[in-house]
């Protein structure tokens, strides 16, 4: 049998672990986080995959970024020409290293089929 003294000690260090475990599960990212997390590293690495298309890589610039239904990254790029001006911003499309659209490099039907079915935003 155990004193009294013996079980308040180890009653303490039951709550104390217990605790410190509900401390440490939240401690975890939430869902949201972790979507989020997720998010953002499909989108940089669909800029990188656009970096590897254009002439200038360091000097491409993206706005309006998004991960489409099918979960490609989509998004505008502003990249420079052979003398060094910008374009101006096109649509992508960054499915794959090899599967990366950029608007002016295709037909623009072919360009529109893909984004619609890539790139729709869900909701």
């Amino acid at each position: 049998m155990m004193r009294a003294g013996s079980q308040a000690a180890l009653l303490g260090t039951l709550v104390l672990v217990l605790v410190l475990g509900m401390g440490l599960a939240a401690c975890g990212p939430s869902e949201a986080q972790r979507r989020q997390a997720q998010t953002e590293t499909l989108i940089r690495l669909g800029e990188k995959y656009v970096r590897e298309k254009v002439r200038e890589p360091a000097a491409a610039r993206f706005r309006h970024q998004f991960i489409g239904k099918q979960g490609a990254p989509c998004g505008e790029v502003d990249a420079k020409d052979a003398f060094g001006a910008y374009l101006g911003y096109q649509r992508y499309i960054a499915v794959a290293r090899d599967l990366t659209l950029l608007a002016l490099e295709v037909a623009p039907a072919e360009f529109e089929e893909q984004w619609t079915q890539l790139c729709q935003q869900p909701g």
